[in-house]
């Protein structure tokens, strides 16, 4: 004789249960385990592995969930839909293949928490950031003395870096700096600053360019010279010599030719040291000569005289050249007289043409 546990009506009774589970779990696709809720997401977002959000397979555990007794891994089925994450786990550069263990999706990513709760989690996590063309060394605390976390620069779940929130962090302590960057750099802050902080005061050397930036240039701001660039490639653009910025108010007219320095130094325009290869200006003198002496008009330095030094005037010049030279190469003396030399050679300039 059974107990009362067995008893034939207590048996039929388990087993109508049992059944009445099975049916419900079969229509529901298990939705009567589920811990709570899935993320209804966005109806906006592009479609993976035909469904648009999570909340989409309630009634399909195992499109998410593994047998406890097989091979697969949940983020084996998570990556099946996920493609671009998968995509990044074979990259270091990217942020998933920066992850110390990038298969460990419940390490940053939590669900059944409601329709509209947060998908990722900012901590439990560390990111090689580094690698990921951003490394943190200039982003090691807050205005407010604070670690940064990852939810101070990217928004979202997407991890996506948001600019606005650069500029606003920033404002908290620099105000009139960030006004006048911005004004002059524009909001896109990563298109020249990479986190190692490289062009900060006291970091960034100009000589590294290969244009020392000393005397009159020490002080030159940055807009003064790169003016309309706002990325890096456009700084590297720049004029790397002295005629790239100064050509358009060269008095010389490019007479001088592009090297500058062949006559000036970076303290002052003024002061110049001529080096006159076609004509020595000491000829004759211990002292050079001012350089209106021979070119009296500064707008071109190709028109000179040699009247101002020489006791002869045109008058006598043409005299004693009559049927030597010709009388309107008589006011070009170095043809002949290369050096100031007295006696100079006279070849190929034909007879007096009056």
């Amino acid at each position: 004789m059974h107990g009362p546990l067995f008893s034939r009506v207590t048996l039929l009774a388990m087993a109508a249960t049992l059944a009445g589970l099975a049916l419900a779990a079969g229509l529901g696709g298990g939705a009567m385990f589920s811990p709570g809720q899935l993320h209804a997401g966005d109806s906006a977002v592009t479609t993976l592995g035909g469904v648009t959000s999570h909340a989409a397979l309630g009634h399909d555990c195992a499109a998410c969930h593994a047998a406890p007794w097989g091979t697969e891994r949940m983020a084996d089925r998570c990556l099946a839909c996920h493609e671009d994450t998968r995509a990044e786990l074979g990259d270091s550069t990217a942020l998933h293949g920066a992850l110390d263990d990038p298969r460990n999706c419940l390490a940053c990513h939590d669900e059944h928490l409601g329709a509209t709760a947060r998908l990722t989690r900012f901590t439990g996590f560390t990111v090689a950031h580094g690698q990921l063309g951003f490394p943190l060394d200039a982003h090691q605390a807050t205005a407010g003395g604070r670690p940064f976390g990852c939810g101070d620069c990217h928004g979202g779940d997407s991890f996506r870096w948001e600019p606005a929130r650069c500029e606003s962090c920033h404002r908290e302590y620099q105000p009139a700096f960030v006004t006048a960057h911005v004004r002059d750099w524009g909001t896109d802050c990563r298109s020249c600053h990479d986190g190692a902080d490289r062009f900060s005061r006291g970091r960034f050397s100009h000589d590294t360019t290969g244009l020392r930036l000393d005397g009159a240039h020490a002080k030159t701001a940055c807009a003064d010279c790169h003016t309309g660039v706002t990325t890096l490639p456009g700084f590297a653009r720049a004029p790397s010599d002295c005629a790239g910025c100064h050509a358009r108010d060269d008095e010389h007219r490019g007479e001088f030719g592009r090297d500058c320095g062949a006559c000036h130094d970076t303290r002052s325009w003024e002061g110049a040291r001529i080096r006159h290869d076609v004509f020595p200006i000491n000829h004759g003198s211990r002292r050079p000569s001012p350089c209106s002496t021979c070119h009296e008009n500064r707008a071109d330095y190709r028109q000179y005289t040699c009247y101002n030094c020489h006791e002869h005037s045109r008058d006598r010049v043409l005299r004693q050249h009559r049927g030597e030279v010709r009388t309107t190469n008589l006011d070009d003396c170095v043809r002949c007289h290369a050096g100031g030399r007295e006696h100079g050679g006279h070849e190929g300039w034909g007879g007096d043409d009056d």
